[in-house]
């Protein structure tokens, strides 16, 4: 049963390895996946989309205003060709003749009429020209307006000019009359007397070829109003300048000229998916091209499982084998690549390791035969305790007050010395306690001659640092301060803060020399020398237990003057 749950603990300790490396690598996997596509979304979506859409914006607008610009030219020239009946003064000499009777009604229908044909009849922009006087309106002459004959719209046409040329004064004016623009203008003497009136029947084809062009190159619809002609339906003092986008399906271009005489006002309607036909292409390669990616980060993650989870799987449940006491333990693992090596070279090392284990255990049990031999020859050191108890109450029993103190004394250090507790660090209470056995000793050897001074802080003694650390300081004191100069005083010194807790012997025994310092220096390296093994032992100690976090210090500036300095943290690092 024991091994059955050994089992189902170790399957469920390699599970965990398995699943955590298997996420790691599958998060791995994840991230490969993510970060180019979530880069690219971003980089896209913030640039180049963004790029692709100004540039799109930028040529629908300057598209649309050269359309525009073209346009208001055929206009312009239009408006120009009209004005010029009045300002070259020819339709104004031969009216001012036939006024003055110089002339009769069908030399002047005539030179009318020549006139007509001469400035209009060649001009694509225009499909109709007429005039008539004021006065006569019967008289009026065309060309190019086959169409009107016989159909009374030319009569219709005329009344219609002359109820609009009252109101026109010196301006021209576009109006639509069936299914035609015209453009008319009072025709004006040099006194600015009207006396007749010309009409301009407008080739819509051509004056709005431009708008009509664009239009059909974007698929859009286009709706315009120049003057009274034009998109009846749309509010154009509502509409808003330039490219509008509503987010949704159109694109609008308006460009609105209301503030001035024969305004032309244009509204371009386009579909948003045509006018952004690259953005919507280069979403949807994105899109193709995160699809395509996800199978490939699939197929990787599956062959990092088989070629890399799975093998240090077996590896990291062989080397658990081995640390539970299994050694002999091999992985099947012989491919030509680095873990196949791996592999070869694991399984060699842990059969190695099984021969390894199996001499050394060999020589371990022979060696503990011998040990237990002599140790059979060694005295218990128990039995030592039981008698030096049996003597201190023999002393006590006769009176002899010294020799118990002695003997309690020298019971205190054996029982520090063998560490009977097995505890490695004390308060330092409980380590006075030894180095007051230890101070009892020297006092008694040296009298009168040894001072002894203790200023140690109450809170300080709850303190805790390691077993038998003062102690030692004082015989170093005592053996190369104390002794050689036939007496002195010790002062013990300790302090306890937050942090850490500060502990100082000073001795005023014999001054200290260059070779004595050169010794000290080894000593706080860690490096005994015959005289200071104490001082080493336990620089080497304190750093075991706690790393460079403690300092040692040896101040021997004063001449006579010997001061230990430790500073022992309240934490172990």
């Amino acid at each position: 049963m024991g091994k059955d749950t050994g089992r189902k603990t170790k399957k469920r300790l390699f599970g965990s390895i398995r699943h955590s490396l298997r996420a790691q690598i599958g998060l791995i996997v994840l991230l490969s996946y993510l970060t180019p596509v979530v880069l690219l979304g971003v980089f896209t979506g913030g640039f180049m989309m963004k790029r692709l859409e100004n540039q799109t914006r930028m040529a629908v607008t300057s598209g649309a205003e050269q359309a525009w610009t073209m346009t208001e030219q055929n206009i312009e020239r239009t408006l120009n060709l009209a004005r010029d009946a009045t300002y070259d003064g020819e339709l104004t000499d031969t009216w001012q003749r036939w006024k003055d009777g110089s002339i009769g009604n069908s030399e002047y229908t005539r030179l009318c009429r020549s006139y007509l044909e001469r400035k209009y009849s060649r001009e694509p922009l225009l499909s109709f020209a007429a005039c008539f006087p004021v006065s006569n309106p019967e008289m009026i002459r065309y060309i190019r307006g086959e169409t009107l004959d016989g159909s009374g719209e030319l009569e219709k046409l005329r009344e219609t000019v002359q109820i609009m040329g009252e109101q026109l004064d010196t301006r021209c004016r576009f109006f639509r009359f069936g299914e035609r623009i015209y453009l008319v203008r009072n025709l004006l003497n040099l006194r600015m007397e009207r006396f007749g009136m010309l009409i301009l029947g407008i080739n819509e084809a051509q004056l709005f070829q431009p708008l009509n062009e664009l239009g059909a190159d974007w698929d859009a619809q286009v709706a315009f109003q120049l003057d009274d002609c034009g998109d009846p339906e749309n509010q154009w003092v509502d509409l808003a300048q330039g490219l509008t986008d509503d987010g949704k399906e159109k694109l609008y271009y308006t460009r609105l000229s209301a503030d001035r005489e024969n305004s032309l006002n244009l509204q371009l309607t386009m579909d948003r998916r045509k006018q952004y036909s690259e953005i919507y292409t280069f979403r949807l390669l994105l899109l193709v091209m995160a699809l395509l990616l996800i199978p490939i980060m699939v197929l990787i993650g599956i062959y990092l499982s088989r070629r890399i989870v799975k093998p240090l799987t077996l590896l990291s449940a062989a080397s658990r084998r081995i640390e539970e006491g299994e050694p002999g333990v091999t992985v099947p693992l012989n491919g030509g690549d680095e873990l196949g090596r791996l592999g070869r070279s694991f399984s060699k090392m842990s059969l190695r390791l099984k021969e390894l284990i199996d001499k050394t255990y060999k020589e371990e049990i022979e060696l503990k035969n011998a040990q237990i031999l002599a140790l059979q020859s060694r005295i218990n050191p128990h039995f030592i305790n039981n008698a030096l108890e049996d003597i201190n109450w023999q002393a006590r029993m006769e009176g002899s007050e010294s020799i118990s103190s002695m003997v309690t004394s020298l019971s205190v250090l054996l029982n520090a010395t063998m560490a009977r507790q097995d505890r490695r660090l004390v308060t330092l209470r409980e380590e006075m306690e030894v180095a007051e056995a230890y101070i009892y000793f020297i006092q008694q050897r040296f009298g009168p001659d040894l001072t002894m001074n203790r200023e140690i802080e109450e809170k300080a003694l709850d303190g805790i640092l390691p077993l038998l650390t003062i102690q030692p300081l004082l015989e170093n004191a005592v053996e190369h301060g104390i002794a050689p100069a036939g007496g002195g005083t010790i002062t013990i010194r300790c302090s306890l803060n937050d942090a850490c807790m500060h502990i100082a012997i000073i001795n005023t025994g014999r001054e200290t020399g260059k070779e004595d310092r050169e010794r000290i220096e080894a000593a706080l390296h860690g490096q005994p020398t015959g005289k200071h093994l104490g001082l080493a032992n336990i620089v080497n100690r304190l750093r075991l237990i706690y790393g460079e976090a403690v300092t040692i210090l040896v101040d021997t500036d004063i001449p006579g003057q010997t001061t230990v300095s430790i500073v022992i943290p309240r934490e172990i690092p």
